[in-house]
């Protein structure tokens, strides 16, 4: 922004001064930063409208979405003094916690609002609403932060990209505890002092129905357990077959163009197609300002003429294509670097669009293939870089297979036979000076003055160079032990081979390596292919003291996936041990984090029909869908345990568990879902980015809800196969002050402890 303002300056001061701005990453920021805040901003309106439409009011509504920005605003403060900066990666945090910092204060919110419907005063229901679900909360929540926490034992790029978003969530969950235990029953209160709840007549057939359900899949448990563990390796067979990548590509509004030209291609003619390629661009709707830089041009110079004083054939140039205000979405972009490709088929050159913003990105990941081989010999080296280029062209997806020694010059090795050299009288060393005397074609003289400036003289004679048709011809004079000097024709005691002259020896733990990198075409993916190379370089016999392995992307995806695979096992890890804290049992916990994996079904579906390959992002939403969905699983069978303890038998509590829980499920899960829309559906430009990771967490939440109020309950009629013993402990009466009762309470253990002490499991 500053640069832009003293350009404007610059404009000002000289009218006649042209100065277009080319390129402009900053302008990436602005659209990111923009295209995530709309989606956050939409997000929000949305969670708003689920409350409004379940809870049919504007007050509790009301209640509800203040907590949405008080929220931000303490997630943004936290941001601030932990140095976390405004990033693609932490706004994407808040946009993605916009629809779960809401689940909190709906699910206190609710059992108020319930209990104030049974006729209770509004102050006893705020306080018994909050106090009732408080436990089930906080574990909730911890278990969506917990997810996060594997993030401090990952390195590189996986930690520098995933920390800001895994804190800017952590801050914006805790602060919605805060307000759903404190704000929300204040506020509520007076929300509700004077104020019926409307029956919602329409939702309570839905509850009834779905009561009616349960009760039927309760008695055939076999029916959705094994269509949930069917469609799970069905939609994991689906992913997997897609590819993976590193992160997702990035568009933004300006689009760089190679144009190879060929070789032999005359400087004219190179200019003429060049100004064609400039034409075409600029004639096409949405571009605005086209520049070019001379490729070959040692200064890179931006302008579209020529490099003056430059007698080389131009072999290729850069155009950068700048968008107007016209131009909004990927689409819009990707289709003018089509058009572009068709306007210029014609042309007797090479043209390379690329839309991707994230060259900064790319360059930093690894992109292509990349094999290293390494070994002692530098020949063995050079073949067996040969044949893996021989193997990676034997899979179609590869393209401009290099390793490295295309450019490469060539070289003469003479090599000495010393026997005949010996019995000539010489030795190697006599011959290497000889040689070395006629390769050495200059010399330095003594200084001259001239002027007053002293000058430095040297000697050039190349009378007498070996050239390559004439070496073992050229004769060299040698002197033998007995002094005598002897005309020696070099083809006598020597042969000549021809090579190649690397430009550099690599070493890699002390031992020289080569590369074989290549390009991949548009349509194929890298992880893919890399598993029919993996199997044909397997049945390729590398020899002893030789090495061959990935490098680049490849290498990086792998220790990506590694990464991601630990920070999912501690923090499914990290889960349960929450809700045995919870729950303080071992039991309870089992059953919902049973429904897990089964829940990444949905996610795995929703990357499947959407063409989206597994990524570092979408492996991250994996992760947040894992602390999401135990939420719920937590709330019911939290609930459940508590109508269980007042006397409910097991079958009839699961029952009235899922009805009475069935609204805050199904608004917490709806309120994130819609909130993520607007980043599954974004086609602006920069909201790619972070699609993949949104795209999991609404699938899997879809499924999920279906996980909570059908699986969760048959896997609790199955596991909990104990059959509760009552014990009479006689007619006891509890006076009509409440407060009494805990006093009841103990005197009653300590009347009947003998009796009690043989049913350790009551309750």
């Amino acid at each position: 922004n500053a640069c832009q303002a003293k350009i404007a300056d610059l404009r000002e001061d000289y009218p006649g001064l042209s100065l277009d701005i080319v390129s402009d990453q900053g302008s990436y920021i602005s659209l990111y930063i923009n295209s995530i805040l709309q989606s956050l901003l939409l997000g929000a309106l949305l969670a708003i409208v689920v409350l409004a439409l379940f809870l049919r009011d504007w007050k509790p509504t009301l209640i509800v979405a203040f907590s949405i920005p008080f929220s931000v605003l303490v997630a943004l403060l936290l941001m601030y003094f932990s140095g976390i900066s405004l990033n693609i990666m932490s706004l994407g945090g808040i946009a993605l916690a916009i629809g779960m910092l809401v689940d909190n204060s709906i699910i206190v919110l609710e059992n108020i609002y319930r209990l104030r419907g049974r006729g209770i005063p509004a102050q006893r229901a705020a306080v018994q609403g909050a106090k009732q679900i408080t436990g089930a909360v906080i574990a909730s929540t911890l278990t969506t932060i917990c997810v996060f926490l594997p993030i401090v034992f990952t390195t590189g790029i996986v930690n520098q990209m995933m920390l800001p978003f895994a804190l800017t969530i952590a801050y914006v969950l805790c602060a919605s505890l805060v307000v759903a235990l404190t704000l929300v029953p204040s506020l509520s209160r007076f929300v509700f002092r004077n104020y019926q709840p409307r029956r919602n007549k329409g939702f309570e057939r839905l509850q009834d129905a779905y009561a009616r359900s349960l009760n039927f899949f309760l008695q055939h448990k076999a029916i959705p357990l094994v269509v949930s563990v069917v469609l799970l390796v069905v939609a994991v067979g689906g992913v997997f077959n897609m590819g993976i990548t590193m992160v997702p590509t990035m568009t933004g509004k300006n689009m760089s163009v190679t144009v190879v030209m060929p070789e032999e291609v005359e400087k004219e003619d190179a200019y003429a197609m060049a100004d064609e390629i400039m034409d075409a661009a600029v004639s096409i709707d949405g571009v605005g300002n086209v520049a070019a830089i001379d490729g070959t041009s040692s200064l890179s110079m931006v302008s579209n003429t020529a490099s003056e004083g430059s007698e080389d054939a131009y072999e290729m140039f850069m155009f950068y294509l700048q968008m107007d205000d016209s131009v909004t979405t990927e689409e819009q972009v990707l289709e003018i670097g089509r058009q572009l490709s068709r306007d210029t088929e014609h042309l007797d050159c090479e043209v390379i669009t690329d839309a991707s913003s994230s060259d900064a990105m790319s360059s930093m990941l690894g992109s292509g293939l990349s094999i290293t081989i390494t070994g002692p010999d530098q020949e063995k080296l050079l073949a067996m870089s040969e044949d893996v280029m021989r193997i990676v062209d034997e899979v179609d997806g590869y393209t401009e297979i290099e390793n490295g020694m295309e450019e490469a010059d060539k070289e003469l090795h003479l090599i000495i036979d010393e026997d005949a050299l010996t019995k000539k009288g010489f030795t190697v060393a006599q011959l290497y000076q000889e040689l070395s005397g006629m390769l050495n074609t200059s010399t330095t003289s003594s200084k001259l003055t001239v002027d007053d400036k002293q000058m430095q003289v040297e000697i050039i004679d190349e009378t007498h160079v070996p050239t390559r048709e004439d070496i073992l011809d050229t004769v060299v004079t040698l002197t033998n032990q007995a002094g005598e000097t002897v005309d020696v024709k070099i083809g006598d005691v020597a042969r000549v081979e021809e090579g190649v002259a690397s430009n550099a020896i690599v070493h890699l733990n002390s031992d020289k390596t080569m590369t074989v990198s290549a390009e991949i075409e548009d349509g194929y993916n890298n992880a893919l292919l890399s598993r029919e190379l993996s199997e044909k370089l397997d049945a390729y016999e590398v020899p002893d003291k030789y090495q061959i392995y990935y490098g680049g992307e490849l290498d990086n995806i792998n220790t990506m996936l590694e990464q991601m695979l630990l920070l999912l096992i501690l923090g499914f890890v990290l889960i349960y041990l929450i809700m045995v804290a919870q729950f303080q049992s071992l039991l309870s916990p089992f059953i919902i984090i049973l429904t897990v994996p089964l829940a990444f079904t949905g996610g795995f579906f929703a990357l499947w029909f959407s063409g989206e390959g597994l990524t570092m992002l979408s492996l991250m939403g994996f992760a947040v869908l894992m602390g999401t969905v135990v939420n719920n699983g937590i709330v019911f069978v939290d609930y459940v345990n508590q109508l269980r303890r007042g006397g409910l038998e097991k079958h009839h509590a699961l029952v009235a568990a899922g009805k009475t829980r069935m609204r805050p499920i199904l608004m917490t899960a709806l309120t994130t879902i819609l909130a993520m829309l607007p980043m599954v559906f974004s086609m602006a430009i920069g909201a790619s980015m972070e699609r993949g990771m949104a795209l999991v967490v609404v699938g899997g939440l879809l499924y999920a809800t279906f996980m909570t109020l059908y699986v969760v309950p048959i896997m609790y009629d199955l596991l909990y196969r104990r059959v509760p013993t009552e014990v009479d402990l006689g007619d006891e009466t509890l006076d009509d002050d409440p407060g009494d009762a805990q006093a009841f309470l103990e005197s009653l253990q300590a009347k009947h402890a003998a009796q009690i002490a043989d049913h350790p499991q009551a309750t």
